[in-house]
């Protein structure tokens, strides 16, 4: 099954989500590509987000349906409350949440472009 991720998606996201967490938009594993599953830029964005450091030297930039103040603010909550959620295990969240990243920006490193 192909994982998409739309704007309406993103904007289902409440503040509640955020506090209690949620796994409503995180793919399954199976849908995970394997660059995910084992690591890129996306995911080390991810684990920074969620650890709450700076990932040096990189530039995000939204897709077109993204690419607002208001759509912003719903994908930090959306990264939020899957990050927060204590299942799956923290490989899966990780790898899900930079391929949910991938799907609204491109984010790329040192002239370095993931896919």
């Amino acid at each position: 099954m192909t994982y998409s991720l739309s704007r309406a998606d993103v904007d289902s996201i409440t503040e509640d989500d955020v506090k209690c967490s949620t796994l409503k938009l995180l793919p399954g594993w199976e849908d995970i590509p394997a660059d995910f599953r084992n690591g890129n830029l996306y995911t080390r964005l991810a684990e920074a987000r969620l650890l709450d450091y700076q990932l040096p030297g990189i530039s995000i930039s939204f897709l077109p349906e993204f690419d607002d103040a208001a759509a912003c603010q719903a994908i930090d909550r959306c990264i939020t409350a899957h990050l927060n959620a204590f299942a799956p295990r923290h490989q899966h969240r990780i790898a899900g949440v930079g391929y949910m990243i991938s799907k609204v920006c491109t984010v790329t490193s040192d002239g370095f472009e993931n896919p």
